[in-house]
């Protein structure tokens, strides 16, 4: 009978690494939901730098789980105050003294 040893132990190898390829990605979409979790419950965790709510999640047909961007925040009018002159005049006024 030949000598299988060596065929046998690569495709255990390969077995085991497949294996622990799956598990590796499960255990980081675990630790992805775990934090989308935290984030749901603690309104202080920023999320693509908004707090994380319901209407951002977004669950796709194959199962994967997408947040969505935060809706850009509303375009308000600004005042922008005119600089104070400190009690000193224009250039102009200090011309039309003489």
């Amino acid at each position: 009978m030949a000598d299988l040893t060596q065929y046998l132990a690569a495709k255990y190898n390969k077995m085991v690494a497949e294996v622990a390829s799956d598990l590796g990605k499960t255990a980081d979409e675990l630790n992805n939901l775990k934090n989308l979790f935290r984030a749901l419950k603690s309104p202080d965790m920023l999320v693509d730098g908004d707090s994380l709510t319901l209407d951002r999640i977004q669950i796709m047909e194959n199962g994967d789980i997408r947040v969505m961007p935060p809706a850009p925040a509303p375009i308000t009018e600004t005042c922008v105050k005119e600089p104070e002159k400190n009690g000193k005049k224009d250039t102009k006024e200090l011309a039309n003294v003489s």
